[in-house]
């Protein structure tokens, strides 16, 4: 059920043999073993393999060869049939080389298009069959339509709207621009040149100004005026030309986006990108008609199981037996029964007894009392123990669930005892199909994650392990006669309506003091009091006085949006009277604004109906761009949904399947915890509806699916096989096996994972190289086969890393991102450079790479042994000096300066570390970046138990000496003071949006990062924001620590010394 990590070419290797014998078993029972190359493809295998036959008996049994298919064992010990026959031997993944020839049965299409899906996912689609599991195969069926409406919305505007579908436009979300960026164009004009789609040199590109607010068909008119001019038309003949063929054309900017017809260009970020950094926009003037008749086809295979008759699932009301009941009809407390335990192996010399531990559980909040079992002997653990808890079944609410944990206990006499869990589970009590669960389950544990501090995980997920050689814990629920099932609609409101009057009567009679108490009016003073706590950022703790105020104010908070999560917070989730309240009051909220709406989507708000509307508010007010900003969150998200049917996975599907880009980065987020247990059934279900529905672009998917794989053998036989040889032996190696021609055809002609507006050419092996550290990556080059590369760029290169999780540096570079949008937005332009970096896997990756940068201590060794070791700090501003002459040398002090401020905010804030010389880049214009994010949240580092970075960032005398242009007494200049006010008003707007930087850190606490796995990580967002601060003393606290990073800079220079020392190329 969980697909398998890859064991490389064949079994047990990494690398196929170069020439290997293939044992094929013919139709006619005959035997033929061949002496095959490892790249050769099945079809020259076939033809060799008729050919030999003929000198076997029973040839004559044998039909035309084109008869036949190849069929194969794989490494996941799956069967399977080969239709395409130009597939090579190394890249069928055999268990053992054994071929066997078949004629082929069944739907040829619908097995090529499974194989297809399979390869990508990395599992096999029949695995989804032998799921007997209701919910899934329901899910498989359902998911389809969602599949279905997408498809035809993609497709519904003919084959324009097919061309946006494919060639998406990059738009910004802010529709004005800002100030400090028209203010660097001439009178509003935005400069462009237009080129044609032709590779005829004759076609001379055209220079054309237009206002930055006009339409792309204004611009299209434009450059037709400008080419007519040589026809000496008159102005009516010039109008009419105009109008006959400015529908005939579209704008790209290259050959994967388009400009959208009805935005102004400036909304384009490509086009802004350009006016921010001086730059002239280069578009194509492209054929409507040559563009829509390259799209690729599109239609959609229905799969056999959406026709079979679903078998019959326990709904309500289903069948000859009684009907259901409401589960409020029932006021008994929740029991559960725990029987016993297997496959439990522990060192019963290190532990006493054993027990199990259990609680009901609404997200992370308990709705009662924990419950234990009683403490039994290690060997054959049993039970038979019911466990009652303080919870009446009618105060359930909808998202309850039982988490268990089998835990040890040890103690030894006069010492306090330690109990350890051994591993967990979570059941919910609820099903897909509202049915509270009864009788008894088998449940298969987790093991223990690494970090958990409790014995219990009421975040993780629900379920059963697939592996069924962990833990197994045997429970039974209460048995009832009849099917209980969840209040419907009707019920939660008739019952709301009923403790409604019930409370009236209580206020009159009892007054306004207590928590049951409704608001009838509300004073100033109470309204003051909820703003001020509604505006309390997501990691502030309710006292439970406040959450009484909320409570009783909770129809006044209507007119309060926000207020929404810290009123959710409130409500006591073991009350269906406040619950159905709650409910009631969710039909009338207003709807949020999408970055707020983040929130009631983490864990702490598990509810369908909160969850549904959440996701209401990001269908309303969520654009394309913001949504693929939060995309990574959104994913990660989908974990702590309860069942596989949802509102955000039809969402993200939807939105995935009607543009390209989005619906790319959707498949790598889900592909790359493939390997994760925990979320593979639900991922891969959504792969699957994903890859069933995209059309062409699986072929571009499964390209490069096919291009990492090559990569991760090729890496996993560096770092194991060939690690003990020198590095000129391991680069013949690397340019032997990347020249072979199974090489050279996956890694060539590919999208770029990283970002799919770049195409990956040819193979630039000379300008590839394996890198000097230890997990062995590997530099890549590729030229860029874009028309229109000599104008954008001629190449491309990649870092692949094989044994890294850059999960951190994605999210690091995505905070980044988002900062740098803030400051645009409120007209501060700190040029940060948050470039590519995409996990496509376990601990595997891709980082692009930045041209023309050098690493400080690369920079600081080119001006010698006193550079190197950081007795000369003027190396940094001579090398930026040299590189920019005359009027160059002022624009690249600026824009160190604005990154710079940019960068020392960010790592601030974010408490990144591990900032040595090796790891802060500057290009040669000047412009300064960071790189690799393995520490942050302050987990820095230490050494013999102490943090080995002292100050708050990095602020060396070496950026001093640059900001001030080389003065060395540079915090008495000028510059230097811009340079603060660039920091403080970069700090003061970062902090005016901390909940939204909270958020998207709570979202991804389920994904598992070393150093993001507790909300007391996340909270050092609170410290370095001063959150509980007013602005002023925030502001104050922020140049305390500006002044403590650049008067210990010396401590940094010192670190820096070290680290050179270490890592100093030998020349030096």
């Amino acid at each position: 059920m969980t697909p398998r990590p890859s064991s490389g070419e064949l079994w047990g290797l990494h690398l196929m043999p170069p020439r290997i014998l293939v044992d094929c078993c013919l139709p006619n029972g005959m035997m033929v073993s061949l002496e095959c190359l490892r790249e050769t493809p099945l079809i020259s295998i076939k033809q060799q393999l008729f050919a030999e036959a003929r000198k076997y008996p029973l040839h004559h049994l044998l039909q035309e060869e084109s008869c036949y298919i190849f069929v194969g064992v794989t490494q996941e010990a799956e069967r399977e049939e080969f239709y395409d026959e130009t597939r090579r031997l190394c890249d069928l993944r055999l268990f053992h080389p054994i071929l066997k020839v078949i004629e082929p049965l069944g739907n040829r299409e619908e097995k090529i298009l499974n194989r297809e899906i399979g390869f990508a996912i990395g599992m096999p689609v029949c695995e989804f069959e032998m799921m007997k599991d209701p919910e899934i195969q329901d899910f498989r069926r359902t998911i389809l339509s969602v599949c279905r409406e997408a498809m035809e919305e993609r497709e519904g505007g003919g084959a324009h709207s097919q061309a946006l579908y494919v060639y998406p436009p990059n738009v910004e979300s802010s529709p004005q621009l800002p100030q400090h960026i028209s203010s660097k164009l001439d009178k509003g004009s935005l400069p462009v040149r237009r080129q044609s789609w032709s590779q005829d040199s004759s076609d001379k590109q055209n220079l054309i100004c237009v206002s930055h607010d006009s339409l792309p068909e204004q611009l299209i008119a434009e450059s037709i005026r400008k080419k007519s001019r040589s026809m000496h038309l008159s102005p009516q003949q010039l109008h009419l030309c105009v109008q006959e063929y400015q529908g005939q054309y579209i704008l790209k900017v290259h050959l994967t986006t388009c400009l959208t017809h009805y935005l102004s260009v400036h909304l384009s970020q490509y086009i802004r990108s350009c006016i921010i950094m001086g730059r002239l926009p280069h578009l194509m003037l492209v054929s409507k008609d040559s563009l829509y008749s390259q799209l690729p086809a599109s239609g959609f295979v229905t799969p056999s199981y959406s026709r079979r008759t679903p078998q019959p699932s326990p709904c309500p009301g289903g069948g000859d037996g009684p009907p259901p009941r409401s589960l409020w009809a029932f006021n008994t407390l929740l029991r559960v029964r725990l029987l016993c335990a297997t496959y439990v192996n522990v060192n019963i010399r290190d532990i006493d007894k054993i027990y199990v531990r259990t609680g009901i559980y609404h997200g992370g909040e308990p709705l009662c009392d924990n419950v234990n079992t009683q403490r039994v002997p290690c060997s054959n653990p049993r039970w038979n123990e019911w466990l009652t808890y303080d919870i009446y079944l009618a105060d359930l609410p909808r998202s309850a669930r039982l988490c268990l944990s089998i835990c040890s206990v040890k103690g030894r006499k006069g010492a306090k005892e330690e109990h350890c869990p051994l591993a967990w589970g979570n059941v919910n009590l609820f099903d897909y199909t509202d049915i509270l669960v009864s009788g008894k389950v088998a449940l298969s544990l987790w093991p223990v994650p690494h970090g958990l501090e409790d014995l219990l995980n009421p975040i993780g997920v629900a379920g059963s392990n697939p592996n069924k050689e962990t833990p197994c814990v045997e429970l039974e629920f209460s048995w009832f006669n009849q099917t209980v099932v969840f209040p419907d609609e009707q019920q939660i409101e008739e019952h709301a309506n009923w403790t409604i009057s019930r409370e009236l009567g209580y206020n009159y009679c009892h007054g306004l003091s207590s928590r049951l108490a409704c608001d009838s009016s509300v004073s100033a003073a109470d309204v003051e009091q909820l703003r001020s706590v509604c505006s309390k950022d997501p990691l502030y703790e309710l006292s439970e006085q406040e959450k009484d105020f909320l409570w009783r104010h909770r129809h006044y908070c209507v007119n309060i949006p926000e207020s929404l999560p810290k009123l959710l917070l409130s409500v006591k989730w073991n009350s269906r009277d406040e619950v159905s309240q709650m409910y009631c009051l969710l039909k009338e909220w207003p709807l949020m604004e999408p970055e707020s709406a983040l929130e009631l989507l983490d864990c702490n708000f598990p509810d369908p109906m909160v969850r549904e509307f959440a996701l209401r508010c990001l269908v309303q007010g969520l654009s394309d761009d913001k949504l693929s900003q939060y995309l990574l969150q959104l994913v990660q998200v989908l974990k702590y949904e309860m069942y596989l049917d949802n509102p955000l996975a039809r969402f993200l599907i939807k939105k995935a399947l009607t543009n390209q880009r989005i619906g790319h980065f959707f498949f790598w987020h889900l592909k790359s915890e493939m390997h994760n247990k925990t979320v593979s059934r639900r991922f891969g279900l959504l792969l699957e509806a994903f890859c069933r529905a995209c059309g062409m672009y699986l072929k571009h998917l499964n390209r490069q699916v096919e291009a990492m794989d090559k990569l991760v053998n090729l890496t996993d036989t560096l770092k194991q096989e060939k690690k003990d040889e020198t590095q000129k032996t391991q680069m013949k190696f690397l340019v032997e096996h990347m020249s072979r021609p199974d090489y050279m055809e996956a890694l060539q002609g590919f999208v770029s994972p990283l970002n799919p507006v770049h195409q990956l050419g040819n193979l630039r092996l000379e300008e590839c190289r394996i890198m000097s550290s230890a997990k062995r990556p590997l530099w890549l080059n590729w030229e860029n086969p874009d028309i229109m590369s000599e104008l954008l760029f001629t190449n491309n290169e990649i870092i692949f890393k094989n044994g890294d999780d850059l999960r951190q540096d994605m999210l690091t570079l995505q905070i980044i991102k988002i900062m740098e949008n803030i400051w645009q937005n409120q007209g501060l332009d700190l040029r940060m450079l948050p470039y590519g970096c995409l996990s496509i896997g376990d601990c595997v990756g891709l980082i692009e790479v930045v041209k023309n940068s050098f690493t400080i201590m690369q920079i600081q060794c080119k001006g010698g042994l006193k550079g190197a070791l950081q007795f000369n700090s003027n190396t940094l501003h001579h090398w930026i000096r040299d590189k920019n002459r005359g009027e160059a040398y002022d624009r690249a002090i600026d824009l160190f300066t604005r990154s710079c401020a940019g960068y020392c905010v960010a790592t601030f804030i974010l408490g990144i570390g591990d900032r040595h010389n090796s790891n802060i880049m500057v290009k040669e214009n000047g412009q300064l970046f960071h790189i690799d994010f393995g520490h942050f949240l302050d987990h820095k580092k230490k050494k013999f138990g102490y943090k080995r970075e002292r100050v708050p960032f990095v602020l060396t005398q070496d950026f001093l000496i640059v900001i001030s242009k080389g003065v060395q007494e540079s915090t008495k200049t000028k510059e230097f003071e811009r340079f603060q006010e660039m920091c403080y008003k970069a700090y003061l707007a970062i902090r005016q949006h901390a909940s939204l930087f909270i958020n998207l850190f709570s979202l991804l606490l389920g994904c598992g990062m070393p150093e993001l796995q507790t909300f007391d990580d996340i909270a050092y967002l609170r410290k370095t924001l001063a959150l509980e601060k007013s602005q002023q003393e925030a502001l104050e606290y922020f140049t305390k620590q500006m002044n403590d990073a650049h008067h210990g800079g010396w401590s940094t220079k010192m670190d820096w010394i070290f680290h050179t020392i270490r890592h100093m190329p030998s020349d030096h």
